[in-house]
């Protein structure tokens, strides 16, 4: 839904772009204001160019008259007979070029060329379109300071991410998206393992500490365009535009590698303590059909994996148990990861040397991955005793997956005789 406030701002320009082609009459007029991501300056409004010319302009600063008018932030009028640029020159060669300028830094170049009739643009036709450029600056200024409360509004003072507020409107806007461009969507769902001890044991500051630090590790982790949030107390959701299964088992795995190697609380450093993660992950459409089916399902994810001992988990389908779906139990058979099905030929001998050979013996686990602090390690079945215990030994955070009991021991005597 387009936010009101969006919507007067644009009518606003759309005001003063008409008074200064009324006030100052040219054949052809525009006003070009500059793209965020490129720096560049692109037409916004124009009366008398061809639309496929509009949407190809792109004027980089310091080129051209736009460019030079965007650089040195000073009003240009020229009469007839000017040349314009190295290949073209206006009917008339008379024009008004002036810039738009918001603290200090041009945000805009408002033209005017060709007057209408037999004279040239003069020096009352800069005053006006200098008024009304000021005009321009202001509507632009007062746009981003709104856009700045509206953000403060959508942030969480202690993480700094986005909060709950935003991230409802974002997952419905990009599940929107997805909808229209048949691109999958990933939402991960992550929560803090054992939050509540450390907050009663070590206190709501340090408590405090930790959320932050894992706030640190998720904005190393994701993506440019990724929507990372603070969902709620220890819990955070990252919604991952055009992302599958895999792409966001890697966000998952990156986030849990920065937290590895993050800072913590002298105090929790001193006492041994390590920060540990479960995060679920959740696609849509598929299987999701509706966005909080999405959040759904990523959070039941989360949960399995917090039952499992922590690390990253994909929710599985159940067809038994109708189209929906649901989370297989712990007291379920476990099926092969798809993308690890075949640990013998992803795991090698130097891998399991990162963990005491008696310990994979008495887990039937073996090492199928190394990504920096993060070991991707294969067990028959759920067991967060074994995530513990090899986590501890190797000093390295854990992602468990799984796969069949009778390859797991066969590949692991193979590696460790």
């Amino acid at each position: 839904m387009e936010d009101p406030g969006d919507r007067l701002a644009q009518d606003l320009l759309d005001s003063i772009f008409r008074v200064a082609t009324e006030l100052v009459r040219g054949e052809r007029a525009s006003l070009m204001l500059r793209d965020d991501e490129s720096s560049d300056f692109v037409i916004s409004r124009a009366v008398g160019l061809a639309e496929d010319v509009r949407r190809q302009v792109r004027v980089h600063i310091g080129e051209g008259i736009a460019g030079k008018v965007a650089a040195e932030k000073r009003a240009v009028l020229a009469g007839a007979g000017v040349t314009v640029g190295s290949e073209r020159t206006y009917k008339t060669g008379s024009f008004v070029s002036v810039p738009i300028v918001v603290n200090d830094v041009t945000r805009g170049v408002l033209n005017v060329a060709d007057p209408v009739g037999d004279h040239d643009f003069g020096t009352d036709d800069l005053a006006t379109l200098e008024m009304l450029a000021g005009h321009i600056a202001a509507c632009l200024q007062q746009k981003d300071q709104e856009d700045a409360l509206k953000l403060l509004a959508e942030t969480d003072p202690l993480t700094w991410l986005f909060n709950r507020r935003h991230f409802d409107r974002r997952l419905a806007a990009e599940a929107d998206r997805a909808r229209r461009s048949e691109h999958l969507l990933a939402l991960l769902m992550v929560d803090v393992d054992g939050f509540k001890r450390i907050n009663d044991r070590y206190g709501h500051g340090i408590g405090d500490q930790v959320l932050r630090a894992v706030a640190g590790a998720i904005r190393e982790a994701v993506r440019v365009y990724d929507v990372p949030t603070r969902y709620g107390g220890d819990e955070f959701g990252i919604i991952l535009p055009e992302a599958d299964t895999e792409s966001a088992a890697r966000v998952g795995r990156r986030i849990l590698e920065k937290l590895a190697t993050a800072t913590l609380p002298p105090e929790l450093a001193s006492a041994g303590e390590r920060v540990r993660l479960s995060i679920g992950v959740g696609t849509f459409p598929r299987p999701a059909t509706e966005p909080a089916a999405l959040i759904e399902i990523a959070d039941s994810a989360m949960y399995d994996a917090k039952a499992a001992g922590g690390g990253i988990r994909v929710w599985e389908h159940a067809l038994a148990v109708g189209p929906r779906g649901a989370l297989r139990s712990s007291h379920s058979p476990v099926e092969h990861v798809p993308y690890l099905a075949d640990p013998s030929r992803l795991a090698t001998a130097e891998l399991q040397r990162a963990v005491p050979v008696d310990l994979l013996e008495s887990c039937n686990a073996v090492v199928v991955g190394q990504e920096g602090q993060v070991l991707t390690v294969a067990l028959p079945q759920p067991n967060a005793s074994a995530v513990e215990a090899i986590s501890e030994a190797s000093g390295l955070a854990v992602y468990p997956v799984y796969s069949g009991a009778g390859d797991l021991e066969a590949t692991r005597r193979r590696l460790l005789s």
